[in-house]
C-alpha cells in the first residue's frame, strides 16, 4: 500500500524557499526529510505563480512524486470550502490508488481551521495518522484521541450557534428601537 502525506501548503513553506536560515526547512519539507512517502499530495488555495518556486525547491530536495489539487476558498478560514477540498483531494488521491492508500494528514502547513478539518476527516471518514511539525520540536504524530475530537467539535460549533442566537434575539429589539416614536415628527412627503 501506498504512504501518501497529504497537506496545505502553509506561509512558512513559501518562506523556507529563501529564509530557511530564519524559518528552517518548513514544515512539509520537515515531514520529508524525518518520514518517508510514496507520494506528497498538496492542496493549495494560492495562485500557481506564488506555489512554483517552492514546487522547484521542494522537487529539489526530494525524490517523492508530488501532486498540487488547485482549489478556491472563498477564505483560508471558511470551514466548508476547506472541508469540501479536502474531501475531494483525499477522495482524488485514494482514487489514483485504487482506493488503498496509507494516509498521513500534516496538521503545521496552513490555518487553524484547516488543521481542524484534517483532524475531522482523520477521526471519522479517511483514517489517517496525523503529524504536527516545528523547527525545534522536529516532526512526530499528533495525539488526537476520538473522544477530545468529539467533545471538540460541539463546543467549536456552539460559539457560532451562540452568536446567532445573541444576534437573532437581539434583532427585534434593535427594530423596535430604531421604530419613529409617535412624538417625533412624521417625516414629510412630498419633495
Amino acid at each position: 500500500m501506498r504512504h501518501v502525506l497529504v497537506s496545505w501548503i502553509g506561509s512558512t513553506d513559501f518562506r523556507a524557499v529563501t529564509e530557511e536560515r530564519e524559518v528552517g526547512l518548513g514544515p512539509i519539507a520537515n515531514a520529508l526529510d524525518a518520514r518517508s512517502f510514496d507520494e506528497v499530495v498538496l492542496v493549495s488555495d494560492f495562485s500557481k505563480s506564488r506555489v512554483a518556486p517552492f514546487l522547484a525547491w521542494l522537487r529539489r530536495r526530494s525524490a517523492q512524486p508530488v501532486h498540487v489539487d488547485w482549489v478556491s476558498l472563498r477564505n483560508p478560514t471558511h470551514f466548508g470550502d476547506i472541508y469540501e477540498a479536502a474531501v475531494a483531494s483525499v477522495t482524488a488521491t485514494l482514487e489514483r490508488h485504487g482506493g488503498k492508500a496509507d494516509l498521513t494528514f500534516h496538521l503545521s502547513p496552513g490555518t487553524p481551521a484547516m488543521a481542524a478539518v484534517w483532524i475531522i476527516l482523520a477521526k471519522t471518514r479517511f483514517p489517517a495518522e496525523l503529524i504536527e511539525s516545528s523547527r525545534e520540536h522536529g516532526v512526530k504524530t499528533a495525539s488526537v484521541p476520538f473522544d477530545i475530537s468529539a467533545e471538540f467539535l460541539p463546543d467549536l460549533l456552539r460559539k457560532p450557534d451562540e452568536r446567532l442566537e445573541q444576534v437573532t434575539a437581539a434583532l427585534p429589539r434593535r427594530l423596535l428601537n430604531s421604530r419613529p416614536s409617535s412624538t417625533a415628527a412624521a417625516p414629510c412627503s412630498g419633495r
